[in-house]
């Protein structure tokens, strides 16, 4: 006859959870290891220290260009507008947008075809690449279409689409560089989100001078 304590005995130990699979959950996958290694060699940080340092950095002129781009345009496209002669532009042949909208499509483009092609890069995703490049293209084609058309049809003042185009152009350069400021700023603070939770390193730690093992060698004969 088999006792029940001996029953509870032999069953207790298949119940008990082992430290090796908590390590295992918590562990990175080999995924996440490799999409970090690859921000930290693209961004080059010594260590964690300026990490912290790089995501303040890029995050403040990130806002910086951000607020630079809409003070630009409510200066120059919402405010001087008339003066400058946007009333004379030709809606673009793509989508009838007058200039005002275009002023506010082409950041938009620009927004999205920067985050498309960060996530592409860092995830390596073809398609998604493809997209931002499509989506730039598209904002560059809004860009340049003015002195397109007049250097086609001649029916616009020169330096009206010249203006025109260089408002386009400058919005566009801010707001790019504020938003891929800001992706490399979240990209940094997750990398060291991650490494600080799950402990890990992954700086390649400084050799030691070899001044020490200088110290070893064996005199010299006499």
């Amino acid at each position: 006859m088999v006792l029940g304590g001996d029953r509870l005995d032999d069953a207790a130990p298949a119940a008990e959870p082992t430290a090796a699979a908590a390590e295992i959950d918590d562990a990175p996958t080999a995924y996440n290891l490799e999409l970090m290694e690859s921000i930290i060699q693209r961004l080059q940080p010594n260590d964690r220290h300026q990490i912290r340092d790089m995501i303040s950095e890029r995050a403040r002129m990130s806002g910086a260009l951000g607020m630079a781009c809409v003070l630009f345009w409510w200066v120059s496209v919402q405010m001087g507008g008339d003066s400058l002669g946007d009333a004379d532009i030709p809606a673009s042949l793509i989508g009838k947008f007058d200039f005002h909208r275009l002023s506010l499509l082409v950041p938009a483009l620009v927004v999205v075809a920067t985050i498309m092609t960060s996530i592409g890069r860092e995830k390596g995703q073809a398609s998604t690449s493809n997209v931002g490049g499509i989506l730039a293209i598209l904002a560059l084609f809004y860009i340049l279409e003015p002195i397109g058309r007049m250097t086609l049809t001649g029916n616009v003042d020169a330096q009206t689409v010249a203006v025109a185009s260089g408002r386009l152009a400058t919005i566009a350069v801010l707001i790019h560089l504020a938003t891929k400021m800001m992706i490399d700023s979240l990209l940094l603070e997750w990398v060291r989100t991650t490494m600080m939770n799950m402990d890990i390193d992954l700086f390649p730690k400084q050799q030691d001078s070899g001044e020490e093992s200088h110290a070893d060698e064996a005199p010299p004969l006499a």
